[in-house]
């Protein structure tokens, strides 16, 4: 059977993307990214999120939801600001995960920071994001994580 990047894997992992997809994917998430390339990057996006997104950015804020939610306002809110470094990708199962090197900011106030990013698929492909990155314990579910980070300069 040919497998496209936009078939599913066969048997038990329903509609997860295959680990090719998601592989495509992670190799030009942050090039796409750094040129500004929304319309190639949300693309590339559709092509593991076959349905519905469901957001923790970070883990331990309030739930975002939605396919333009993750992607396009993302991209909107944060390109101008922040280039990415993809430090490693890796696939198990129904799941994926990379570590980023994070650049955020404007001259000459750039600041570095890592993130963790998980990806799990349910055998529907619905895609649950979960972010990981230094965020002072007093931002929690009624916070907005965004105001800390960009500190005004978003």
């Amino acid at each position: 059977m040919f497998l496209s990047p936009m078939n599913m894997e066969a048997g038990t992992m329903g509609g997860v993307p295959s680990r090719q997809a998601r592989l495509a994917h992670a190799a030009k998430h942050a090039e796409l990214w750094n040129a500004g390339r929304k319309n190639e990057w949300v693309a590339s996006w559709r092509t593991i999120c076959p349905g519905e997104v469901r957001m923790y950015d970070p883990v331990g804020t309030e739930e975002k939801s939605g396919f333009d939610t993750a992607t396009s306002e993302a991209f909107d809110m944060f390109q101008s600001i922040l280039k990415i470094k993809m430090i490693t990708v890796q696939v198990n199962g129904n799941e994926m995960a990379w570590v980023c090197e994070n650049h955020f900011g404007t001259e000459p106030n750039i600041q570095m920071a890592h993130s963790i990013e998980t990806f799990a698929w349910d055998d529907h492909g619905n895609l649950l994001i979960k972010t990981y990155y230094p965020m002072p314990e007093s931002v929690d579910s009624k916070s907005d994580p965004y105001t800390h980070l960009l500190g005004g300069q978003g």
